[in-house]
C-alpha cells in the first residue's frame, strides 16, 4: 500500500491512524521546510522513529549519557568495541551488562513520543508511505507502541503548551530558588529530577539539556515547580537577588541630563526676558543682565 500526499488535505493525526487502522508495515516519511521524519510501523504498531533538521533533539546515545544510565567514558569504549565486533553499540551495552533492555525501550519509547510532539504541531509539509521498508532492519531491542495512544498524548502536550509558554515563553527564561517555600503537594519523579539539576540563574534551555525529560517534560515540571511555589523567574535585569545596574552608568547620565536641564531653564528665562524687554521696553538694559546672572547662580545651586 503506497501513499502520499500534502499534511494540509490530510493531518499528520489522521496519516497515523489510517495507518494503524490498515495494520501497514512500511516506513512513513514526513517532510516539513528543513525536517524530516520518519516512522518504522509493524503490523500498525510504531516499532522506530527517526528525526533529522534542526539541532532538536537529542541521539539515544546523548541520552542515555544524560539520564546516568551509562557514563561518556564507557559509551566511547563501547561504541570502539562494536565497530570491532561488527555490532550495534547497543549490543554491546546489553552484552556487557551496561544498560537493560527494559530501560533501552524505555529510551525508545519516550524518543519516539518526543519526534511524534514534535511533528504534530507541523501545518504544512508531505507525508509517503514506503510499503515493507524497514527503518531499522538490525535493531537490538524493539518496541511496538500503539500510534493512537502517542497522538492523543502528543495532543494532550500540544493543548498545555500556550499556558506553559505564558510563563516560560523561551528558553532562555532564568530561574531561581523561592526563599521559605511552603510545600504542600508531595513532588514527582520529574520534579526531583529538576531540582536536582537546579542551581539559581540556570535557564530552562539548560536543564533541558542536563535533565534528559525531553523539552515538554521538562517545561512541565519547571512550570509546576513555579506553580506549587519552589521557583520563580528571574526578571530580565536580575540575577539572583541583586538587580544588575551599573552604579557608575547611573552617575555617567545623572551629570549629562543635570547639565541639559540647567542649559533649558537658562534659555526658556533669557527668551521670556528678551520677549518682555521688546515688548515693553525695559528702561535699563543692566537690570536685564543683572536678573541673568541671579538665574544662572539659582541654577548652580540646583
Amino acid at each position: 500500500m503506497e501513499m502520499e500526499g500534502s499534511i494540509e488535505e490530510f493531518s499528520v493525526p489522521e496519516v497515523v491512524q489510517f495507518l494503524s487502522l490498515h495494520e501497514a508495515d512500511g516506513v512513513l516519511l514526513m517532510k516539513s521546510m528543513r525536517e524530516e521524519v520518519s516512522f518504522g510501523l509493524k503490523k500498525g504498531k510504531i516499532a522506530a522513529a527517526a528525526y533529522k533538521g534542526e539541532d532538536f533533539f537529542h541521539s539515544i546515545n546523548e541520552y542515555i549519557i544524560r539520564i546516568g544510565k551509562v557514563s561518556e567514558e564507557e559509551l566511547i569504549g563501547c561504541t570502539g568495541r562494536a565497530k570491532e565486533l561488527d555490532l550495534s553499540v547497543f549490543q554491546v551495552l546489553l552484552q556487557e551488562d551496561k544498560i537493560r533492555a527494559g530501560d533501552l525501550r524505555e529510551i525508545i519509547s519516550f524518543k519516539i513520543q518526543e519526534i511524534m510532539d514534535e511533528v504534530l504541531t507541523w501545518k504544512t509539509g508531505r507525508y509517503s508511505f514506503d510499503a515493507g521498508k524497514v527503518l531499522y532492519r538490525h535493531s537490538t531491542v524493539s518496541v511496538e507502541l500503539d500510534p493512537n495512544a502517542l497522538v492523543m498524548e502528543g495532543m494532550r502536550r500540544i493543548d498545555e503548551w500556550p499556558q506553559i509558554r505564558s510563563v516560560l515563553p523561551g528558553d532562555n527564561v532564568a530561574l531561581r530558588g523561592r526563599e521559605k517555600p511552603e510545600i504542600t503537594v508531595e513532588l514527582g519523579n520529574k520534579e526531583r529530577k529538576i531540582l536536582e539539576k537546579f542551581s539559581d540563574g540556570i535557564t530552562v534551555g539548560e536543564l533541558v539539556k542536563t535533565v534528559g525529560l525531553g523539552k515538554f517534560q521538562t517545561y512541565n515540571a519547571v512550570y509546576k515547580l513555579i506553580e506549587i511555589g519552589l521557583l520563580e523567574r528571574v526578571e530580565e535585569g536580575v540575577k539572583g537577588t541583586e538587580i544588575e545596574i551599573d552604579k557608575r552608568i547611573i552617575r555617567k547620565y545623572r551629570v549629562p541630563f543635570k547639565a541639559i536641564f540647567k542649559k533649558v531653564l537658562l534659555i526658556g528665562f533669557i527668551l521670556f526676558n528678551l520677549f518682555f524687554f521688546v515688548r515693553f521696553k525695559l528702561d535699563k538694559f543692566e537690570d536685564f543682565i543683572s536678573s541673568v546672572k541671579n538665574v544662572v547662580q539659582r541654577v548652580d545651586k540646583y
